[in-house]
């Protein structure tokens, strides 16, 4: 749901903005409440992209495209588990956290903004149906 969960403390912050432009508040009410549906619908935009994306990726050929989400998911699960579980009944921890310490920056970012993505992607395909409700 990322998003949406933040669009209350983003239409928050521009409130005050808007009452310095807008004093009146019928206008100012009507301008938060446009910008909250474009941003809605902009959102549902991006999730639809990254759903047909994602659609694309599964119906390929190819099996690296075809799995690798699942791929992703499965190689975080075990490292979730390693770190968390097998290191620590090991005697390994130290050894462990100390190695993670050494990864990039650059790449857990780009490991996070991957997974993000992908766990917004498939937040929105679900949610906004449910908001927005059938079309046709």
């Amino acid at each position: 749901m990322g998003f949406l969960a933040i669009l209350p403390a983003l239409l928050g912050a521009v409130g005050p903005i808007l009452q310095k432009v807008l004093p009146d508040e019928g206008q100012r009410l009507q301008v938060q409440l446009e910008l909250q549906r474009a941003l809605i619908d902009q959102q549902d935009d991006l999730g639809r992209a990254m759903a047909e994306v994602m659609k694309a990726d599964a119906g390929s050929e190819s099996p690296l495209a075809r799995n690798a989400r699942p791929i992703t998911v499965l190689w975080a699960l075990a490292m979730i588990t390693w770190v968390g579980v097998v290191a620590p009944m090991l005697g390994l921890q130290v050894e462990v956290v100390a190695a993670l310490k050494g990864v990039p920056a650059e790449l857990w970012s780009l490991l996070t903004v991957g997974i993000g993505a992908y766990m917004l992607a498939r937040s929105v395909d679900k949610i906004v149906p449910q908001v927005v409700g059938p079309k046709g």
